[in-house]
């Protein structure tokens, strides 16, 4: 069986008064998908900075610049050619093992090959792997699933929604958004099963879990209690209507508010039933009775009422 490794696409969100976000998130997780290089390459002297902060054992991968992928479509012109260097400097310094590339689109599969070809003779990766994902998509093209494998291109899809077309030996990456939109999702249980199945069954030595979207870092804590335990963790410390009004504390200052505007802002968020049992907030919220809301006490003491007279938990 891989071993498992589970990180998140940045630390910058990963917040705790007082203390630096890098050094407290290394401390939670073993590897991060450092995301901010697609926008902009930092100097040398932050990067170092990045590496000193945190264990010797941690891990980074590094997204490759939206110059190389998103304006220059991995053509091998001087201007790819420059920013790729310049993105494995940032690995090396690091000592990352993967840059990734995510490529848009409207970019075709073949001739995301095609040029990956041309550059990967023109440039020397040393140990640095590619993981790429395509967002159009991988084929069913055997003869473009070998060309990339031959490549030693390490495929990445969501393993919330599919298995990879192959498996490199070394290393499996997957990038875990979910099933929703703009990264607007949080993974139920159903889906860290499936992701963790999916991530065992590889062929591979190594296999990162890079979770992304707005919940990664409660999404990433509760697959490391999963794995280390066998049971998936609740998500809030209360359950039923109690957990339902935990996960809406943030939304009191939003109030007035109609119903259609609660279930589309929160209605992702995942909510506890009882211990073992967990949905998305939108299955309780979609049983309000009344289309405006004065305030966060109107739609929790309207579901209480109801479940209670009815004597039994939503």
């Amino acid at each position: 069986m891989p071993e498992l490794i589970i990180g998140c696409g940045g630390w910058q969100y990963f917040l705790i008064p007082g203390v630096d976000s890098l050094e407290i998130y290394s401390q939670a997780f073993r590897f991060v998908e450092v995301n901010s290089t697609f926008y902009t390459l930092p100097n040398h002297g932050l990067v170092r900075s990045w590496r000193r902060r945190v264990p010797e054992s941690f891990e980074f991968s590094v997204k490759a610049n939206r110059m190389i992928t998103h304006v220059e479509k991995l053509s091998p012109s001087q201007r790819t050619l420059k920013y790729l260097e310049k993105c494995l400097e940032v690995c090396r310094i690091l000592g990352s093992k993967i840059l990734v590339l995510e490529t848009p689109r409207t970019l075709p599969l073949q001739l995301i090959l095609e040029n990956l070809e041309k550059l990967l003779k023109l440039i020397s990766l040393d140990d640095i792997r590619i993981a790429l994902e395509p967002r159009c998509g991988w084929s069913s093209n055997p003869g473009i699933v070998k060309g990339f494998k031959d490549l030693g291109i390490i495929p990445i899809t969501d393993y919330s929604r599919e298995d990879p077309p192959y498996d490199d030996p070394d290393i499996s990456y997957t990038r875990l958004f979910g099933k929703g939109e703009h990264n607007i999702y949080q993974f139920t249980d159903e889906d860290l099963i499936d992701i963790r199945r999916r991530a065992e069954n590889r062929k591979s030595r190594k296999v990162y879990l890079s979770f992304h979207g707005i919940a990664m870092y409660l999404d990433a804590a509760r697959m490391e209690r999963f794995l280390k335990t066998g049971e998936l963790p609740p998500v809030t410390r209360s359950y039923g209507i109690d957990s339902l009004a935990e996960v809406l504390e943030e939304a009191r200052h939003e109030f007035p508010m109609s119903k259609q505007a609660l279930v589309r802002k929160y209605g992702w968020k995942i909510i506890d039933i009882d211990p073992r049992t967990r949905v998305p907030a939108s299955v309780i919220l979609k049983q309000l009775r009344r289309k405006h809301y004065q305030s966060l006490e109107e739609v929790i003491n309207e579901l209480r009422a109801r479940f209670e007279k009815a004597g039994k938990n939503p």
